[in-house]
């Protein structure tokens, strides 16, 4: 997920012309590759910033955006939030959720 990844990079490697690439792929999926990955990027973020400690900047470049200030507005773009407001605003409730629910004996 981190790699930077190309249209013109992904097709090549799987040998297809990037057109028929991109029909093939939003067939199965719905969504054209590199809107699909950045789904996948973006989801992949908010999981860390829930369920880590790390710093936004290291969760950035872990889903392949270096820089964190791209990696920002991509994040606000789907979620409208920023990582860091998303961070604040739902890491106590997936902390709840996360505990064994205490039921009476």
């Amino acid at each position: 997920m981190a790699h930077d990844w190309t249209l013109t990079e992904l097709s090549e490697h799987l040998h297809l012309a990037p057109g028929y690439l991109v029909r093939l792929f939003k067939n199965e999926t719905g969504l054209p590759p590199m809107a699909y990955l950045t789904r996948q990027r973006v989801e992949t973020a908010a999981a860390l910033l829930l369920h880590t400690e790390e710093p936004v900047a290291h969760i950035g470049e872990s889903v392949g955006w270096s820089d964190q200030n791209y990696f920002a507005r991509r994040f606000k773009t789907h979620f409208g939030l920023s990582p860091t407001s998303y961070r604040n605003r739902f890491t106590h409730n997936s902390i709840e959720l996360a505990k064994p629910s205490q039921r009476p004996a």
